[in-house]
């Protein structure tokens, strides 16, 4: 009988395994569109931001105890 007991544990963490990885693929329906839309709207913002031209490094005041970057 302990035999079968220590069987059981592995079919038992298969069994969780199985229905846990089910679960985690599982097709995701529902409100998820009104998120997605305003994550893809910062994405957007975010590159626009990144797609601008720098500030020139001239324009730039170093801190106090700092130095001055190099032009060159």
């Amino acid at each position: 009988m302990a035999v079968l007991v220590w069987l059981l544990i592995p079919l038992a963490g298969g069994l969780v395994a199985g229905v846990w990885g089910t679960w985690a693929t599982r097709r995701q329906t529902g409100v998820g569109g009104i998120a997605d839309a305003a994550g893809v709207r910062r994405y957007d913002r975010f590159r626009s931001a990144m797609e601008r031209s720098p500030i020139p490094v001239s324009t730039f005041r170093p801190a106090s105890g700092e130095r001055a970057p190099a032009d060159g």
